[in-house]
């Protein structure tokens, strides 16, 4: 990887060694392992820097990955000066971030696609395309950004090991396998082929497992990666609990898609809806992902009154990101994004069998989504 854009690093550096203690530092992450892992190790940098961890936090409710109207009530009435953003993509929401823009300045940590370029000049956009000759900007995850940008400031390689389970959380190892075999030798964890089965891949797993149990419990996900010294101290903390209680929910739903799923050999694409006791799709979604490497796969949940969708492609002969935005872009109050492998999205219930009939209809027609 080579850096090809150093004044945007330059911005970054400016942003950081502008954060004063008098600033009311607001932080937005994801509420997945990336953006849990990512908003701690930034959180773990101010403290460093500054003597405290964010003064407001805030994370995206249910499945949505946007902001909402009481978040941005919540920052201006807690006089919000600065504001980092953490794996979430803002620019795909650009009228309520220049809202926030008004009363605050905002550094946004991401590595989803570009969408909508901002008006205000007080919002910084840190994408890995925009500084680096990455050619697929979704390996870098949000907690290997986070950690690279921030250790230009402050020391965090007692952090290192959640940057590293971040990026195998997200499936973003490819660009980082010598930094993460560095990692594994430093901890003495073996390595081994599915990475999700080491120690330090359990770690993305237990902070994804205590979200999935119950977002009203991702503060303590986040306290605990803060707070932890080692990857040991986190694999033992109270947060373990929840993964013991939702693997047998993981379990039962990644068998049954043979019997259960909507399969289309044709078009090598599997529609599965699950309707698990926890939030577990996104998991679901992953592990069947890696089994299914060839195969699109589409795997929806009713939550919060919306039918809920997580799309998967690991061998990436279809960019699913595009295919779901695509896919859903006609049907009302529906929404969609992510990374070429992996993406999600949202729509009415109602209109999930159309959703469905629109992404047949965009494979028949030879929809890809690669740009050749």
């Amino acid at each position: 990887m080579h850096i090809t854009n150093q004044g945007l690093l330059a911005r970054f550096d400016s942003f950081v060694k502008n954060i004063t203690s008098s600033d009311v530092l607001g932080l937005f992450h994801d509420a997945d392992s990336d953006g849990i892992s990512s908003g701690a190790i930034v959180a773990t940098a101010i403290k460093r820097l500054r003597g405290r961890i964010p003064d407001v936090r805030i994370y995206p409710a249910g499945a949505s990955h946007t902001i909402r109207e009481e978040d941005v009530a919540l920052m201006k009435k807690a006089g919000v000066t600065k504001l980092i953003a953490c794996d979430v993509a803002l620019d795909n929401m650009p009228e309520i971030t220049e809202r926030i823009a008004s009363f605050a300045e905002i550094l946004i940590i991401d590595h989803h696609a570009l969408y909508h370029p901002f008006k205000a000049k007080n919002i910084l956009l840190i994408k890995p395309q925009l500084f680096t000759d990455l050619s697929q900007p979704s390996r870098y995850c949000t907690s290997k950004l986070a950690y690279d940008l921030f250790s230009r400031h402050v020391n965090l390689e007692d952090k290192d090991w959640l940057a590293a389970a971040g990026c195998i959380s997200d499936i973003a190892t490819e660009p980082w396998e010598s930094w993460i075999k560095g990692v594994f030798k430093k901890y003495k964890v073996p390595m081994q082929k599915d990475l999700f089965k080491t120690a330090i891949g359990k770690v993305g797993i237990y902070i994804n497992d205590t979200a999935s149990y119950d977002a009203k419990e991702i503060h303590k996900a986040f306290n605990v990666a803060v707070e932890a010294k080692t990857y040991k101290e986190l694999l033992d903390s109270p947060i373990k609990r929840y993964h013991t209680i939702i693997e047998e929910d993981i379990i039962k739903w990644t068998k049954h898609i043979k019997t259960k799923g909507e399969w289309h050999p044709e078009l090598k694409l599997v529609f599965y809806k699950v309707t698990p006791k926890y939030s577990v799709k996104s998991a679901i979604t992953t592990i069947l992902g890696l089994k299914y490497k060839q195969w699109i796969l589409a795997v929806c949940a009713p939550e919060h009154g919306k039918m809920t969708i997580s799309m998967r492609c690991n061998d990436q002969h279809v960019a699913v990101n595009k295919l779901i935005v695509e896919a859903l872009k006609d049907l009302p109050d529906a929404s969609g994004g992510g990374h070429i492998p992996a993406a999600g999205g949202r729509c009415n219930v109602k209109d999930y069998p159309t959703f469905k009939d629109n992404v047949m209809r965009l494979l028949r027609e030879g929809f890809t989504g690669i740009e050749k």
